[in-house]
């Protein structure tokens, strides 16, 4: 049957190959492809996994299809390691589990940070389980590696380790647990560094500088429903309860429960005073998936209708990314159509260098120009624009064509294909907003 099913995944690998290489870049995605360019042992925004991953097939043709290609592999490589860890008769259920959760389903499309958090956390659950039962050198080292793995990829994979000691901590009674903690942390230290050398720059940013609102019932429960709904849809509430009502009779099930529901009242609290994003909890796919599929419920013939309509529901959208969105009335579609031409346009109407004003803008025009275009960050969040060097003269002495959505200034206006205004002012002086260059 395991046969079977990791061959079931060989069309959906073409598939997503087919439909990765047929929409443009996100603004993020650009933006994590100038990583790969740039490659350091951390970024402003996140740690340095997703650029790694770009980096790892820069040696096919520029592409879209090449920023995407390691998310894609990682995403199939995710489903079968998390349907080893599935019982044997519910293998099948697992798989399309996994492709009715949304975020799980649709992150292979895209080169993101949250498809290798997902991915090292499956990692991290399939070496745990072999740690557990046999704390051989194999499970040892493979922790010891996995756990700063997750950690290059979202700081979100502490929560993991954290909630697995909470489980189980007689690991502490363990000598081969200290290795593995030593081996992770000597793992990780670079990146330590890297945010020694820079200020803590992205933990000042994501703890303490992030914008904060005020606490608000209505958020915490649209928290919550999205966080149902997100673990499959409409069988959602089916795989909370199952895990709910699971009764934990080994070390790493107990593990999964308090990965899964500590996990979720962490970013309930965090939700008290931030706007909760739904990806945060994507790490939790694997988790409710092993959990989730124990119950009997499954065995019923109206769930496996349900899990059927979820699987169809989540699954067919992503064949309108390829589509024309003026055709779909999708505003939405429109950030992955259309730049590569908004690009040309755009350079074609500047006799000067090109400057954006924001991280999204000028990561986009130096995709799709296939050279460097700087961000200036004005009255605009930090980012790694304001980090990364260049030529100071080039701005503060030569004149630029300045792109930004700062309506104060005057210049000509120009679309992007979403439709927001832009202007384009040819022959600004940025000296004049007297910029400190890092």
């Amino acid at each position: 049957m395991t046969r079977t099913l990791n061959l079931a995944l060989v069309p959906l690998l073409l598939l997503h190959l087919w439909l990765a290489s047929n929409f443009e870049l996100s603004h993020d995605e650009a933006y994590y492809w100038l990583y790969s360019k740039h490659m350091a042992w951390g970024f402003f925004d996140h740690p340095p996994m997703v650029g790694l991953i770009v980096k790892f097939f820069s040696w096919m043709p520029k592409s879209e299809l090449a920023v995407r290609s390691g998310f894609i592999v990682l995403q199939l490589a995710s489903c079968i390691i998390i349907n080893k860890l599935v019982v044997q008769e519910r293998k099948w259920i697992g798989l399309l589990l996994f492709f009715a959760f949304p975020l799980a389903s649709f992150s292979g499309l895209f080169s993101l940070p949250d498809l290798p958090l997902l991915f090292f956390t499956a990692f991290y659950c399939y070496l745990l389980k072999r740690y557990l039962s046999q704390r051989d050198l194999t499970s040892v080292l493979g922790l010891s590696l996995v756990i700063p793995l997750l950690l290059y990829s979202k700081y979100h994979g502490i929560l993991v380790v954290f909630f697995t000691l909470l489980a189980v901590p007689k690991l502490f009674k363990q000598k081969e647990f200290y290795l593995i903690m030593v081996l992770a942390i000597l793992g990780f230290l670079p990146h330590l560094l890297w945010q020694h050398e820079h200020n803590y720059a992205t933990l000042r940013y994501h703890f303490f500088e992030r914008p904060k609102v005020d606490f608000s019932f209505t958020r915490l429960f649209e928290y919550s429903l999205s966080q149902i709904f997100l673990a499959g849809l409409f069988v959602g509430p089916i795989v909370w309860i199952s895990v709910l009502k699971q009764k934990t009779t080994t070390d790493f099930d107990r593990a999964l429960k308090f990965i899964s529901l500590g996990s979720f009242l962490f970013f309930l609290l965090s939700t008290c005073s931030k706007k909760f994003e739904a990806n945060w909890t994507i790490f939790l796919t694997p988790t409710l998936i092993v959990l989730g599929v124990q119950s009997d419920i499954w065995k019923k013939k109206w769930v496996k209708r349900l899990l059927l309509t979820s699987l169809l529901t989540v699954f067919l959208p992503r064949f309108l990314l390829v589509m024309d969105p003026d055709l779909l009335k999708i505003k939405r579609l429109k950030e992955f159509h259309g730049w590569k031409n908004w690009a040309q346009e755009i350079q074609a109407k500047c006799k000067n260098p090109i400057l954006a004003n924001t991280y999204q803008m000028a990561s986009k025009l130096s995709f799709y120009l296939e050279r460097p275009i700087h961000a200036l960050n004005y009255r605009s969040r930090k980012n790694q624009f304001d980090y990364w060097p260049w030529d100071k003269s080039y701005y503060q002495t030569d004149k630029v064509c300045y792109v930004t959505d700062k309506k104060q200034f005057s210049g000509e206006i120009f679309l992007t294909p979403e439709g927001k205004e832009l202007r384009l002012i040819d022959g600004f002086t940025p000296s004049e907003l007297s910029i400190k260059n890092p």
